[in-house]
């Protein structure tokens, strides 16, 4: 709490609205003092104010980001990139990854846990299979090649008949093909401008 009068430090303005997320009102609220003393010392210092979608985001993430970006593996950074760029979900507001390879999804996996430190336990994924295939042994195949927790994976979609579609050769993977999600706007809103860099030859 304030003394009346006293003015609202730069510090403390720094810690609790970007160290610590809180809103310009939770900041009046903690110190007991006026939204209007807030605002008018924020902009004193020329403290910028989050966007609504950014608040938004801190308001249903308040434990904070769920990734930390680490791009000090240039390779796999500009390999997840693109391979996001040619296999992923441009419009979902997830970052959604969908193959039958799993050597492509492992590498994936190795992405999200590398350089965007996130842990393969925290991913959803679910199986499309065909009728002819034991959809409990792809679960057990997949979970262990990806480090997918089997309780991760959600309702599979089962399709008619033994081919793929749009595959002329007949041919389909043996496991069935998986869809990796990881649900952050602020991740994908960064993927997105990267792929936009790599396509412009910012990278």
């Amino acid at each position: 709490m304030l003394k009346r009068g006293e003015p609202i430090s730069h510090e403390l303005l720094q810690q609790l609205y970007f160290e610590q997320g809180q809103s310009a009102q939770q900041i009046a609220d903690r110190l007991d003092v006026s939204y209007h003393k807030v605002s008018y010392w924020m902009d004193r210092y020329g403290l910028q104010r989050r966007r609504q979608s950014e608040a938004g985001y801190l308001k249903h993430n308040p434990d904070g980001e769920k990734f930390k970006i680490d791009l000090s593996n240039r390779d796999l950074f500009i390999a997840g990139v693109a391979l996001y760029l040619g296999e992923g979900d441009k419009t979902n507001p997830s970052l959604i990854l969908t193959n039958s390879d799993p050597r492509t999804l492992k590498l994936w996996v190795r992405f999200l846990e590398i350089v965007c430190s996130v842990s393969s336990k925290k991913l959803k994924a679910h199986i499309d299979y065909y009728e002819d295939m034991e959809y409990s042994t792809l679960l057990n195949f997949w979970s262990g090649e990806l480090g997918v927790p089997s309780e991760n994976f959600e309702h599979p979609t089962l399709k008619k008949g033994r081919t793929a579609w749009g595959d002329q050769r007949g041919q389909r993977s043996l496991y069935g093909t998986v869809h990796i999600r990881f649900h952050d706007s602020r991740l994908k809103s960064l993927m997105m401008s990267w792929i936009n860099d790599l396509l412009d030859g910012k990278l």
